[in-house]
């Protein structure tokens, strides 16, 4: 076990632009983390990242290389390789936060899972968005009853796809397991089923024609948790631009979070016959947008690996949205598309 006064080894493997943008900045910024080397296929990827940094960190090819240097590693490979290279992780004895999805089906996320606690090594999962302070503002907004009673959800995220991926694994079924579900729904359903409690029923749609990746998605969820039988409805897209904000709705207000201001909650609520808002914050929660979230998943990380305290997103809360993920594909209705539909003929 590292101790509370040694800093965590660490080893990024995958050099693509979520470890560009997100992970590698702030590893380099963490106190507690010593960055041993960053891994890639493309071994030149991972020189002229480890260049822009000005560190000399050790370049690999291939994770075996390094796993007998470190004490745990951040897994951001491609979607297929999550599952195999997290196991021979955990089986050299180290300690794996790995990239959402942690898997494509649930049978092998639960392997992981039981792997992990068989060897007494943390599992954490790359779910960021539940460290946004918004996330915590709204428990807090709906155990306190400012919405009042029976909430329901609508939420919405969507846009063209622009992220600017390395290995364009997102656009394989065998590479990425799935599309924008398993790509971004799977914070969504992750926050849902942490705020309002386990589904209970739903309807899912999507625009896969059986041989590809769904790019837009529609959802109806019913969830039973501590605030009762919770409903709402859940839009995503690759292809046009969405609303981008959770709306919840209470009897007596209602919230809403944007994509823009992750670290807001604003109420709206009648006040003397008028709608008024307030915006609510935390206190030293608003720093840099964009990598806030990932700053407190690594802090959870090393503080769960020196065991001051757990994963606030640990595999099981992964293999139940996995699991959840797999129900929807199997019972997947097609999202109508009339522009599409071949016209009937008209009788002379």
């Amino acid at each position: 076990m590292t101790s509370a006064q040694d800093p965590v080894r660490l080893a990024i493997l995958g050099c693509g632009a979520i470890t560009r943008c997100a992970h590698l900045p702030v590893i380099a910024a963490h106190p507690q983390v010593r960055l041993v080397a960053l891994v890639d296929a493309d071994e030149e990827r991972a020189r002229a990242l480890a260049s822009l940094h000005g560190s000399k960190y050790k370049v690999a090819r291939n994770h075996r290389e390094v796993l007998p240097e470190v004490d745990a590693v951040i897994n951001a490979l491609p979607n297929h390789l999550h599952v195999p290279v997290s196991m021979e992780c955990l089986r050299a004895g180290v300690h794996v936060l790995c990239e959402k999805p942690l898997a494509a089906t649930a049978a092998e996320a639960r392997v992981c899972c039981e792997l992990a606690r068989e060897r007494g090594l943390v599992l954490a999962v790359g779910m960021n968005r539940r460290f946004e302070a918004s996330v915590d503002l709204l428990s807090l907004a709906l155990t306190e009853g400012l919405l009042g009673q029976l909430p329901e959800y609508d939420w919405q995220y969507g846009s063209p796809y622009e992220w600017n991926t390395a290995s364009g694994f997102y656009f394989s079924r065998s590479e990425a397991g799935g599309g924008v579900l398993l790509d971004y729904g799977v914070h969504m359903l992750d926050s849902l089923m942490h705020w309002f409690g386990p589904v209970t029923d739903f309807d899912y749609q999507d625009d896969n024609l059986g041989s590809g990746i769904e790019a837009n998605v529609i959802m109806a969820l019913r969830h039973s948790g501590k605030f009762g039988e919770v409903q709402g409805q859940v839009r995503l897209s690759r292809t046009f631009k969405l609303r981008n904000t959770l709306v919840v709705r209470g009897g007596a207000a209602r919230a809403e979070i944007t994509l823009e201001d992750p670290s807001a909650l604003v109420l709206y609520r009648s006040l003397g016959g008028q709608e008024v808002s307030m915006t609510l914050r935390m206190p030293g929660r608003a720093t840099a947008p964009g990598l806030a979230s990932f700053h407190r998943q690594l802090e959870n990380f090393v503080e769960s690996i020196k065991a001051t305290t757990k994963p606030r997103v640990d595999g099981w809360q992964a293999l139940a949205v996995t699991e959840l993920v797999q129900r929807c594909y199997e019972r997947a209705r097609r999202l109508p598309e009339p522009w599409s539909e071949a016209p009937t003929a008209v009788a002379s």
